[in-house]
C-alpha cells in the first residue's frame, strides 16, 4: 500500500487532484493510505501581542479544518479512509519536509491553489514543492 500526501486548500485544483485519486482507488488501480494536509501561513509577530498563543493555534486549526472540509466530504462520500493534518509554516517547505520525515511514497496535488495572483502559470506552491520534494510529485491539471 502506498502512502500519499495530498495538499488541500479547498481550491478547485486541489479537489480535482483528490477526485483523480478517488477514481483510481474506486477502480482498483490504487491502494493507498491518504493523508490530507493543509498548511496555514503564520500570523505576523505583532498579532501575538493581542491574541494568546492558544487562540492563534485554535484559529489555525479552525482555518485548516475549513480548508479541508471539501476534501473530507469527497472522501467521506466515497467511503475512503484518510488522515488529516494541519500545519503552520511556509506551505511548500512544510509539506516537502513532512513528506520526507514520514516516508511518503508520493505527493498528489492540483496545479493551482486559491491565491490566483501568485499562481499565474503552474502555481507558486506547486512549483516550489516540485523542486523541494524528495518524493515523486504528481500534478493534476
Amino acid at each position: 500500500m502506498s502512502k500519499i500526501l495530498i495538499p488541500c486548500d479547498d481550491s478547485p485544483g486541489a479537489l480535482r487532484a483528490l477526485a483523480y485519486l478517488v477514481k483510481k482507488i474506486q477502480t482498483g488501480r490504487e491502494n493507498a493510505e491518504l493523508h490530507l494536509v493543509n498548511v496555514q501561513h503564520p500570523l505576523h509577530g505583532g498579532v501575538s501581542t493581542f491574541i494568546s498563543a492558544a487562540q492563534i493555534k485554535e484559529l489555525h486549526q479552525e482555518d485548516g479544518a475549513k480548508a479541508l472540509a471539501g476534501s473530507r466530504k469527497l472522501l467521506d462520500d466515497a467511503g475512503i479512509p484518510y488522515h488529516t493534518h494541519v500545519f503552520v509554516g511556509e506551505p511548500a517547505e512544510t509539506m516537502a519536509r513532512y513528506a520526507q520525515e514520514q516516508d511518503f511514497d508520493e505527493i498528489v496535488m492540483g496545479t493551482r491553489g486559491q491565491n490566483q495572483i501568485s499562481t499565474m502559470l503552474l502555481g507558486s506552491v506547486s512549483l516550489k514543492l516540485l523542486n523541494l520534494a524528495k518524493v515523486p510529485v504528481l500534478l493534476v491539471k
